[in-house]
C-alpha cells in the first residue's frame, strides 16, 4: 500500500511540474508577441513622427486631346521630403487630384495609362546637383525632391483643384492654394 501513496504522489508532482511548465510557457510566449507587437507599433509611430514631406512645385498645362477622354491636362509638381526617415516605399504612395467638393480622383502610384489613374512619370532626384540620385537607389530620402505627373480630364482653372500627396504611413501634403496654369 506503501508503494501506491509513493507513486501515486510522484504521478501528482510530475503532472503539477508538467501542467506548470505549459502555463509558464503559454504566458512568456504571449508576453513574447505582446511585446513584439508594442515594439513594432512605437517603430511605426517614431517613424511617422520622423516623416515630413511638403508640395513645393505645382502646375498644370493643356497636354492632348484623347479619343476616350476629350481635353487631357497635365498637373507637373514636386514634393520635398522635410523629415528625417527614408521613405522606403514610394511605390505606396497615392496622389489625390480635389476637384472643388466632388470626390477625389485618386491616382495609385506606379507607371500607366490614365484609364487606370495611375501616375505618369515618378523620378526622384537630388535637389542640389539635379543629378540621378546615387545615395540609397530608389530610396526617397531625406532633403530629395519627388518629381510626378498626373493626368486630368477637366480644366483645372475651371473650379477650385488641389492636389494631396498620401503616404503608406498616413503622413500627407496637400498644396495650400489652387493649382495654378504654367
Amino acid at each position: 500500500m506503501a508503494g501506491a501513496d509513493v507513486i501515486g504522489a510522484a504521478i501528482c508532482i510530475t503532472l503539477l511540474v508538467l501542467v506548470a511548465y505549459v502555463v509558464v510557457g503559454s504566458i512568456m510566449t504571449t508576453s513574447g508577441i505582446v511585446i513584439n507587437a508594442q515594439d513594432d507599433m512605437t517603430r511605426s509611430q517614431e517613424e511617422r513622427l520622423g516623416t515630413s514631406i511638403t508640395i513645393a512645385n505645382y502646375h498644370y498645362q493643356y497636354d492632348t486631346w484623347d479619343a476616350t477622354y476629350g481635353d487631357l491636362w497635365r498637373i507637373d509638381f514636386r514634393v520635398l521630403n522635410k523629415g528625417n526617415q527614408v521613405i522606403k516605399n514610394i511605390n505606396k504612395m497615392d496622389v489625390m487630384v480635389i476637384k472643388g467638393s466632388d470626390p477625389p480622383l485618386l491616382y495609385k502610384n506606379g507607371l500607366g495609362t490614365f484609364e487606370t489613374k495611375t501616375w505618369r512619370k515618378v523620378r526622384l532626384e537630388r535637389d542640389s546637383d539635379r543629378n540621378a540620385e546615387i545615395i540609397n537607389p530608389n530610396q526617397w530620402d531625406p532633403g530629395e525632391y519627388m518629381y510626378g505627373q498626373v493626368s486630368i480630364n477637366f480644366d483645372p482653372s475651371t473650379t477650385p483643384t488641389q492636389l494631396q500627396v498620401v503616404l503608406a504611413n498616413a503622413v500627407e501634403a496637400t498644396t495650400v492654394t489652387e493649382i495654378y496654369s504654367e
